[in-house]
């Protein structure tokens, strides 16, 4: 219901006491709806967590008991990376992957000056195309981030320009991995001829 203050007086988006008997029919049916609906939303995101955090649990429980057929130590494998297991049919997946955010210490700010070195140094010879890309890569969005997977892919140029490689030494001692984020996807599909299909379940952001 709307906030309300100590005699029973509706307060509205102003701050303004207003009395129940001024407020419209149509406000308190749309006031009561808002609620209501607010009301199931929180339900039904708390229902999503709850089977989010199942869904995780027994997964782990069902490696756990691979690594014990297997006679691996649990405890010395904690970590678990990316996982798909399969119905026996094959016609149902659950597929967990694990995404690392990824930043970069001052060093990056080094790494630049060495590939603006090497650019300026082979600038007659170099593609265009290429001078760009690299360029770009460095470039930073709002917030004054650089995209990691722009940086990353860096490596994969097959230079062998020596400031090139030590600027890609450099790029990779900056790397570092500050957080580690896990998700759960659920496939179906009718038969195995056909592609998987998500179960579409909005539960990355709980």
């Amino acid at each position: 219901m709307a906030k309300k203050n100590d005699i029973g007086f509706w307060i509205d988006k102003k701050g303004d006491a207003v009395h129940e008997g001024n407020v419209k029919a149509t406000e308190k049916i749309k006031d009561e709806l808002v609620e209501k609906l607010i009301s199931k939303a929180c339900n039904a995101r708390d229902t999503i967590f709850e089977f989010k955090a199942n869904a995780f649990g027994e997964v782990e429980d069902y490696y756990n008991l691979l690594l014990q057929e297997f006679g691996v130590d649990e405890k010395r494998n904690s970590k678990k990376g990316n996982l798909t297991i399969e119905n026996f049919s094959g016609t149902a997946k659950i597929a967990i992957s694990v995404a690392d955010r990824i930043a970069f210490d001052e060093k990056l700010g080094i790494a630049k000056i060495k590939i603006d070195e090497y650019l300026h140094e082979i600038t007659k010879d170099a593609n265009a195309d290429i001078q760009t890309l690299i360029t770009k890569a460095f470039e930073v969005d709002k917030k004054g981030d650089v995209n990691a997977k722009k940086i990353l892919s860096l490596k994969s140029y097959e230079i062998t320009h020596p400031l090139w490689i030590e600027a890609i030494e450099i790029i990779s001692q900056a790397t570092e991995v500050v957080s580690s984020k896990s998700y759960i996807r659920f496939y179906t599909r009718e038969n195995i001829d056909e592609e998987y299909k998500q179960i579409p379940l909005d539960i990355a952001g709980v």
